[in-house]
């Protein structure tokens, strides 16, 4: 049998990319009320501390989120959503942090003009490896898949997927789920998601400067921003390391 710690880090790192679909897609009320109440920070801690993040910095990458316990929630979707629209959603001036792999890398890597959405190469790659995993995003036919929460929950899938083979002790399947995450960690999520997190908290605070955010908005792009970089580390961490197959077992 795999060791338990293992399988516990795993399930946590599944976790954690779940937590990070809901946290960068368009917020809900949920979201917000999951804030005010304080159940999203004890989740993201939770999943930190299954993937053997130790208690203080967890709280460190969650103070921020912590601050929001207590509010409004109503009025704190009201403000992500505005926020979230700012970033994400073209205004006059175009769009200020793409939400999608292909096209913040495009920006980021300094190319004029406008990115491709639907089929550039990255946008195509990221497809051809969910269609390959047997799992497609409900809205593939009117979103590019590689927006930034369609990869993290493919990416949960993936690590759960291997969770689930690991409690049967099918090593080998467990090994290949293993080895299609660790490819799409490698080849697409970490190629943008900390610099995305990272832009994403600035550009919130330049709104805020501007009057067009307010500073709750700002304090949860920044927890995004620290919990995110934490999650990144530890996915960068799993990329590396040997397959279940190998380890030891008993």
């Amino acid at each position: 049998m795999t060791e338990e710690r293992e399988l516990r880090r795993i399930i946590g790192l599944a976790d954690a990319c779940e937590l990070l679909c809901a946290a960068t897609a368009f917020p809900d009320e949920a979201l917000a009320a999951a804030l005010c109440d304080g159940s999203l920070t004890a989740d993201a801690r939770a999943c930190l501390a299954d993937a053997q993040i130790d208690d203080a910095a967890g709280e460190a990458a969650c103070a921020d989120w912590e601050a929001l316990a207590g509010h409004n929630a109503r009025k704190l979707a009201a403000s992500l959503r505005r926020t979230h629209s700012l970033l994400h959603v073209r205004q006059a001036d175009g769009v200020a942090v793409f939400p999608y792999e292909s096209a913040f890398r495009f920006v980021a890597s300094g190319h004029e003009g406008e990115p491709g959405l639907f089929r550039s190469p990255v946008t195509i790659a990221v497809e051809a490896q969910m269609r390959e995993a047997g799992v497609m995003p409900a809205d593939a036919r009117t979103e590019p898949c590689d927006s930034i929460w369609n990869e993290a929950t493919f990416l949960s899938f993936l690590l759960g997927s291997e969770a689930a083979a690991l409690m049967e002790n099918d090593l080998d399947a467990a090994g290949a789920w293993r080895h299609r995450a660790q490819l799409f960690i490698e080849e697409h999520l970490m190629r943008w998601l900390p610099d995305f997190l990272c832009v994403t908290a600035q550009e919130a605070r330049a709104l805020a400067g501007d009057g067009l955010a307010d500073e709750d908005a700002v304090r949860f792009r920044t927890g995004l921003s620290a919990w995110g970089a934490q999650v990144a580390r530890l996915l960068d961490d799993h990329r590396t390391r040997t397959a279940p197959s190998t380890q030891t077992s008993r």
